[in-house]
């Protein structure tokens, strides 16, 4: 379920994610999230670290949630 709602706020900023799965393998870099893995191409990677560390401050959360990582 939150793998679903990180898909839907990287596409609502113009992004492109994926959950990871095979077509993901010619991806750039993933973001952890629990045993859910979104990818994202290379060159958005700061962007989605970015939106992402942003939303999770936004919801008192911990912003540096997860584990961004390469992927590949």
């Amino acid at each position: 379920m939150e793998a679903q709602l990180v898909v839907g706020l990287l596409e609502g900023s113009g992004l492109k994610p994926l959950l990871l799965d095979a077509e993901a393998n010619r991806m750039g870099y993933t973001f952890a999230i629990g045993d859910i893995k979104v990818a994202v191409p290379a060159h958005e990677f700061e962007d989605a670290l970015a939106i992402l560390k942003e939303y999770r401050g936004r919801q008192g959360l911990d912003s540096n949630y997860g584990s961004p990582s390469p992927f590949g």
